[in-house]
């Protein structure tokens, strides 16, 4: 049985091109059907090359804020004991969307940082 931390596993020794694109296919997969694609994030993701260095490397360690995590983790135990409400799985549905626009924000700026360096 494919796991996710065996799929992560996989996916870790894929070259970093083919990390992102992966990421980039996965994340146009999972979207919520209460959320729209701003606008804004996608101009964000596309002038990741105007950065500087310093700047790639804080967003490629960018977090979740604590208290988004906090929700995130009540949210998600209210889950899988079945018992969210249905205000509660479209906050859900918004958490896991910015974790993933985080995720890929973070891969992107790696990989632009990684690509500068060859």
């Amino acid at each position: 049985m494919m796991t996710v931390p065996k799929v992560f596993e996989i996916a870790r020794r894929l070259p970093p091109d083919s990390r992102l694109e992966l990421a980039e296919k996965l994340l146009r997969g999972i979207r919520s059907p209460h959320l729209k694609p701003s606008p804004q994030s996608r101009r964000g993701l596309a002038t990741l090359a105007a950065l500087s260095d310093a700047e790639l490397a804080s967003l490629a360690d960018a977090t979740i804020a604590p208290n988004r995590q906090h929700k995130l983790r009540a949210l998600l135990r209210k889950n899988r004991e079945a018992t969210l409400t249905r205000a509660e799985q479209i906050a859900l549905d918004e958490l896991i969307a910015e974790t993933d626009r985080i995720a890929l924000l973070k891969a992107k700026a790696l990989y632009t940082l990684t690509a500068r360096q060859k």
